[in-house]
């Protein structure tokens, strides 16, 4: 890559498959949102880009060094990235490009010293549900489930609506299609079987997002 196509990428600000930090400052915040990239679809992560999309530059080597010492201590199971470093004119960029890890659910080390799990929901890392965890664990059986599936006219109404919005309440989702909860619940319980949703828990509250 280079700064043109760099410049491009950080136009497209911080998503759930982009994330710009300045340098590795606190380890289990960096190790965090590593995972929850690779828990998730995969993507990148921009070292030497602040929040204002700037390029500040950094010491390629000693920011490796740092990622590499949490990519040992701060996650489980070992995580492999990439690392690319690409020169421009306001200094030198560190670019991780995150797999979408086939040895997931990958776990980050917290300042209290427990694994958890996160998921990458929008540009924030949130603890997943248990549920997911299960689920990301069995994703890959679930592929050949997905292919085979016709959707119901109100699973399609779902899904179009969360083309379009980022989420979805099971309150949300009985009136849009005019169901029971019981009937819906049993949709959104299925359709995060297969992958094609997952399930979100922040503090109480329950929401669904495309898989």
């Amino acid at each position: 890559m280079n700064e043109y196509q760099l410049q491009k990428l950080i136009q497209n600000g911080e998503s759930k498959t982009l994330e710009f930090k300045l340098k590795v400052t606190k380890p289990t915040r960096f190790a965090k949102t590593l995972s929850s990239i690779a828990n998730t679809k995969g993507g990148i992560l921009l070292v030497g880009v602040n929040d204002q999309q700037e390029i500040i530059g950094i010491d390629p080597f000693k920011e490796q060094n740092a990622i590499e010492e949490i990519l040992k201590h701060h996650i489980t199971p070992t995580l492999v990235i990439n690392f690319v470093t690409i020169e421009t004119d306001n200094g030198i960029v560190l670019l991780l490009e995150i797999p979408n890890s086939p040895l997931k659910p990958h776990k980050a080390l917290s300042r209290e010293g427990k694994w958890i799990t996160h998921i990458r929901y929008n540009d924030k890392s949130i603890e997943m549900s248990n549920k997911s965890i299960k689920l990301a664990t069995n994703e890959q059986i679930s592929e050949p489930v997905k292919l085979k599936r016709k959707f119901t006219k109100q699973e399609t109404s779902l899904l179009d609506f969360l083309s379009e919005n980022e989420k979805i309440t099971l309150k949300q989702f009985c009136q849009l299609v005019n169901f029971s909860e019981r009937r819906a619940r049993r949709i959104l319980h299925e359709l995060t079987v297969i992958g094609l949703l997952q399930e979100h828990s922040i503090e109480k509250d329950i929401f669904y997002s495309l898989g």
